[in-house]
């Protein structure tokens, strides 16, 4: 605990926290969002889906580049500029919306989500160089802040349609983006000591590709479990509203799974780690599709979320095990649009496999082939060192 101690009673990790929370709760927030207004605005949650999938689309484009601005670049006007012009994307598919033009209410999407995507890695590093002793604690807790968003986002996105119209929601995570300006000025001028000259985005993969290879199939899983669960439940006898359940369940435990690996030190290395927890993550993911019962698939579930996200908290430690500090910024946003890349590839996958018919096979496949897919990632990673 005295990690997380030392951190929590640092002023400069409460003025990050309201920063990662703006920021993160919007990300977290607008792919049911958009959903949802699309379906009140155009009749459809078709246009829904291609309005979140221009947004993950573009985080996954435009990443390893707003990482790289982050790091060399003054991170005050950064942050504030970032946010100032992601409130304006979101208020404008509001309105793009309201005036009956999906299409435009798409590429704005995008531009959102392009602009967005590198305040992850930005606000990861500035946590973890803020505490160069306790890198572990630092990522734990990054962690678990945005298990909380991923709790919390789609909820405001129900409540929202709940209270009359689903355009509230993204009103909201608008107004909280613009907090994060009168918040900058609490924090530091810049990520970086000196200055430095960012890696081009091929070296990054180059030294990163295990780590890309492990984010892109993980969260290729945890888009399968999450499109198709309510169909395998439903399958299997239980009510359909059990899959929510079971998905917040699976955010619970993930919090839990974090802070645990956050605690200390495990020996070995970060990416063993990663290697071993992920493919725990994945036997679980192939039991949940073998079983029969729709109770044992709930529990299942909710068992994965611990070693999903320790498996992301050792993810991270890989960045800093294989970059400089001055890449640490880039580096984390590379994985993350790989992360996107896999989990806009997986829904689609899925959704083709639920219109076929019982997901199941999908799940099992999906687990049993990850683990050895780490199983040759690993081996290579280490012939090659």
């Amino acid at each position: 605990m005295a990690g997380y101690r030392a951190l929590l009673t640092r002023s400069p990790t409460w003025w990050w926290l309201v920063t990662t929370v703006s920021t993160r709760l919007a990300v977290c927030t607008v792919p049911l969002a958009f959903v949802f207004a699309a379906r009140e605005h155009t009749g459809t949650y078709a246009w829904g889906a291609v309005i979140a999938g221009a947004y993950a689309a573009g985080e996954a484009v435009a990443a390893p580049r707003m990482g790289a601005r982050f790091q060399h670049r003054p991170l005050r006007r950064e942050l504030a500029l970032v946010a100032v012009v992601e409130a304006v994307a979101l208020v404008g598919v509001v309105v793009a919306l309201r005036f009956g033009a999906p299409v435009v209410a798409a590429a704005v999407a995008a531009l959102g989500g392009g602009v967005a995507s590198g305040t992850f890695g930005g606000l990861r590093t500035l946590l973890v160089k803020s505490a160069p002793d306790g890198r572990e604690s630092a990522v734990a807790l990054d962690v678990v802040v945005n298990q909380v968003c991923q709790i919390a986002g789609p909820a405001l996105a129900g409540a929202a349609l709940v209270a009359g119209s689903a355009d509230l929601a993204l009103l909201a995570v608008a107004g909280a983006l613009l907090v994060t300006v009168a918040v900058v000025p609490k924090l530091p001028e810049s990520l970086e000591d000196g200055v430095s000259r960012p890696k081009p985005g091929q070296r990054l993969t180059r030294a990163l590709w295990p780590s890309a290879i492990v984010v892109t199939v993980v969260l290729a899983m945890q888009a399968a479990v999450e499109v198709t669960l309510p169909s395998v439940v439903e399958h299997r006898g239980g009510p359909p509203e059990w899959a929510g359940v079971a998905l917040s369940a699976l955010a619970v435990t993930s919090i839990v799974g974090g802070f645990v690996y956050g605690l200390r030190r495990w020996p070995g290395r970060a990416l063993g780690h990663t290697l071993v927890l992920a493919s725990l993550f994945g036997l679980v993911v192939a039991a949940v599709g073998l079983v029969g019962s729709a109770v044992a698939t709930v529990a299942l579930v909710a068992c994965a979320g611990f070693f999903q996200a320790a498996a992301s908290t050792a993810r991270s430690l890989t960045v800093m095990d294989a970059l400089p500090a001055d890449s640490w910024s880039a580096g984390f946003s590379v994985l993350y649009s790989w992360g996107a890349v896999g989990f806009t590839a997986a829904s689609a996958v899925s959704a083709l496999v639920l219109a076929a018919g019982d997901a199941a096979i999908l799940l099992s496949c999906l687990g049993l082939g990850s683990c050895a897919v780490f199983a040759v990632t690993g081996w290579r990673e280490h012939a090659t060192r």
